[in-house]
Parts: C-alpha cells; structure tokens; sequence
C-alpha cells in the first residue's frame, strides 16, 4: 500500500512538470506578436476549433468534436453557427452517412491558420533545439496520446 502511494506521488510529480511546461509553453505562444483571427473576436474555444480542424486527417463530425472540445452537442452546434457566420467553418452532409455532417475549415481560414502556425513555429524553434528528430516526434506523439488525439 505504502509503496503504491509513493508510486502515485512520483507520478504526480511527473505530471506536475508536464503541466509547467505546458504553461509555459502556452503562455511563449499566447504571447506571440500576431494572434490568428485577429480581426475578428473569437473565443478561446473557437480557435481551438479552428486548429483541430487544421490538424485532422480525417473527416471531423460535430459529436466528434464535442467530445474533443469537452461540451455539449448543443454548445458545439451554437460553437459551429458562430464560426459559419464568420466564414470560417463548412457543414456538409458525411458521404458516408447522409445523417451525419462533416465539418471542415472554409480555404480562408485553412490558410490563415496555416499562416499563424508558420509564424509560431519558427520562433518557437529555438525552444526545441535542445530534442533531436527522434525527442520530438516521441513528444508530440505522446501530447497527442494524452489528450486522446492520436
């Protein structure tokens, strides 16, 4: 029992310093000179949306991305009607299921997220000089395993 809680501990611990480097990481690229969207006033949730749609490999259906976002099936349908209305997000019927709908980024805003990332990845660079090739494929392999991406 005593062996299983310092077990835990060390764990948490290790956690602890997961999240630090998060923060701090975060907190480099909230900073960056030039914010996406800037134009517009968007929330914190929907350029996330945004960039989980950059990211995705596949097609991205609204249940799917309540389940990312961590809310409701009705936030993300008011979350998805404020994007449209911006002309950021297209809802298309699925090809696969004619009951579902597919979401996907509008060209214009594919590219400006593309454009940001471009920005934040070269003056992030640094930051990472000290991970060989291999250190930082691992890492963002294991970012993406924790929060249920991979």
């Amino acid at each position: 029992m005593a062996g299983d809680r310092a077990i835990e501990e060390a764990r948490g611990e290790q956690i602890a310093r997961v999240l630090e480097g998060v923060v701090l990481l975060s907190r480099t690229l909230t900073s960056h000179r030039r914010a996406p969207f800037a134009a517009r006033r968007l929330t914190g949730t929907q350029i996330e949306t945004l960039f989980l749609l950059a990211h995705r490999s596949g097609p991205l259906t609204p249940g799917r991305l309540a389940r990312l976002l961590g809310i409701t099936a009705g936030a993300v349908t008011q979350l998805l009607d404020g994007l449209r209305e911006e002309g950021l997000v297209e809802v298309t019927a699925n090809p696969e299921d004619a009951r579902s709908r597919i979401v996907s980024l509008t060209r214009d805003a594919a590219a400006e997220v593309a454009r940001f990332e471009s920005e934040a990845v070269v003056s992030l660079l640094p930051r990472f000089a000290a991970l060989t090739d291999g250190e930082l494929t691992e890492l963002a392999d294991l970012l993406h395993r924790v929060e249920g991406l991979a």
